[in-house]
């Protein structure tokens, strides 16, 4: 994907969890049952990277969950991390810390050490990547950051599955953008709630993990869809 592209693509979602980050976090509750498979993943005493951790939601349900967990989340939008600190400047049983910080951006990961977590947990993120090239470069990252043996779960809206989802997909001559330049599997999905917003996503396929992670020296250990088919679950270890 032309590298200009990938500017305006990734400017498209960053401006819209800036304008949408209020009403975004509204329908992110750290109460969604779904949560509870990620919850299963995280032991007492591991170090946690939330990437992509929105509202903080996570750290809340870890905290509600009794887990004596270290939890770093960051997030591109200083929005998003605002809300996420003061949703948790309560919570007891988490060591917390919020941060901005943009994974599309290189060296994103060096304010962190080397295999410094035990998990790390990327919900509804990759798929906002534009281009093959970028997300695998973030897959590198993110196996670097992982201990050996460590755990990295992430999900992936599946958008043609969903029908819920489906309905969002929008024409990409709404952001006067000629969908020849894209990639196969990339979508423009609408947002009408306090307003009308878009978002670029990637349909992320099973195969498609598979392959990111063998390039980045990790082990895809389980994958399964869920959620009424809008998330694919994928556990990769190191």
């Amino acid at each position: 994907m032309d590298q200009n592209l990938v500017k305006r693509l990734t400017a498209l979602n960053q401006n819209f969890y800036s304008q949408f980050a209020h009403a975004f976090s509204e329908t992110r509750s750290s109460a969604q049952t779904r949560l509870e498979r990620v919850v299963a993943l995280i032991g007492d005493e591991t170090r946690v990277l939330d990437v992509g951790c929105g509202n903080g939601r996570l750290a809340e349900r870890l905290d509600h969950e009794w887990r004596r967990v270290t939890y770093v989340g960051v997030d591109a939008s200083s929005e998003l991390i605002g809300i996420a600190t003061a949703r948790n400047a309560h919570v007891h049983q988490v060591s917390a810390e919020f941060r901005v910080s943009d994974l599309t951006q290189p060296g994103w990961s060096a304010a962190f050490a080397p295999a410094s977590f035990d998990v790390i947990v990327m919900l509804a993120v990759l798929h906002h990547v534009p281009g093959y090239a970028a997300r695998a470069a973030v897959m590198r990252d993110l196996a670097a950051l992982l201990k050996p043996g460590g755990t990295l779960l992430m999900t992936n809206w599946q958008f043609e599955r969903n029908d819920r989802q489906r309905k969002r997909i929008v024409a990409w001559s709404q952001v006067a953008i000629d969908e020849r330049e894209l990639e196969p599997g990339d979508a423009l999905l609408a947002w009408r709630r306090g307003g009308v917003g878009y978002r670029y996503c990637h349909l992320v396929t099973k195969a498609e993990v598979m392959q990111l992670a063998e390039q980045a020296g990790l082990q895809v250990i389980k994958q399964f869809f869920a959620d009424t088919d809008l998330n694919l679950y994928s556990i990769l270890e190191k």
